[in-house]
């Protein structure tokens, strides 16, 4: 099974996850081997450079079998993580995807100029509530003038019977002349 998970991700992606982490033992190696060169050349002297010289292959060597034991759980997650699952839709697969008819088309383009309806006509009603509450606010001043007047009035003449004298005026409009 393994095996044709790997021809499937190299026809697919070009690469498998054996070779990544291949890779990346590769590249562990080079910066080890590296890394001991650059400290060697920091403390090695005339004396010391045959002894250091004839100890850095077992001490490389040591290195990398240390890196490689922890690399194996790397290993394991790259044959985990690194591949791409069946199911995901693939260049070749590229056919097997939703293809619009006319049909579809349409029914999208109807729906377009539905929608451009609705939004003009929701513009329409936003600018209808535009002018409405600038109207209001222009009132809202004779309106409070109004009522400052009112109560000026009532205040003013709390002990005239203010009813009474609605209705009288209300009988005299009333009558014919």
């Amino acid at each position: 099974m393994r095996f044709h998970d790997s021809i499937y991700d190299l026809k697919f992606f070009n690469y498998t996850a054996e070779q990544i982490s291949a890779e990346r033992e590769r590249l562990v190696q080079n910066m080890v081997g590296k890394a001991i060169e650059n400290a060697i050349q920091k403390i090695e002297t005339p004396a010391t450079s045959i002894l250091l010289g004839a100890q850095k292959d077992e001490v490389v060597r040591l290195v990398e079998e240390s890196a490689l034991k922890n690399m194996k759980s790397l290993r394991e997650l790259d044959k985990k993580y690194f591949r791409v699952p069946p199911h995901v839709l693939l260049v070749p697969d590229f056919h097997l995807e939703h293809q619009y008819t006319a049909l579809d088309e349409e029914k999208k383009n109807a729906q377009l100029k539905q929608l451009k309806v609705l939004f003009r006509e929701n513009l329409i009603t936003l600018a209808k509530l535009e002018a409405e509450a600038k109207h209001y606010e222009s009132v809202v001043k004779i309106v409070q003038q109004e009522t400052n007047m009112q109560k000026k009035v009532y205040e003013d003449c709390a002990s005239i019977n203010a009813y009474k004298l609605a209705k009288f005026a209300t009988r005299v409009a009333t009558i014919p002349n």
